[in-house]
């Protein structure tokens, strides 16, 4: 059997990627487009930037379908928080 090796890189975001070279027919006129109006300097820039937009947008689409419920927001903050007090402290802090 073969082994399969992938080539992970961690990038600026900390997030595992997985590398591998496929053949894709693309339209040449709006990378083109891409690469000049986001200055990239290569194809693989613009197709990295447009791929992770895609997946940004795939989950505030997920986000904005799926909105949590009253009672989950309202486990999530704590009762006795008053962000009020905790901005006067911020605010006596800094005049220090």
């Amino acid at each position: 059997m073969k082994k399969i090796q992938k080539n992970i890189d961690y990038g600026s975001s900390g997030r595992n990627y997985a590398r591998m070279k496929t053949t894709v027919e693309l339209d040449d006129i709006k990378l083109e487009n891409i690469m000049a109006s986001m200055n990239f300097k290569t194809r693989k820039e613009a197709i990295d930037w447009a791929l992770t937009e895609g997946e940004r947008l795939a989950v505030m689409q997920h986000i904005k379908a799926n909105p949590w419920s009253a009672s989950v927001l309202r486990e999530g903050m704590d009762p006795d928080y008053d962000v009020l007090a905790a901005r006067r402290a911020v605010r006596t802090h800094k005049e220090e």
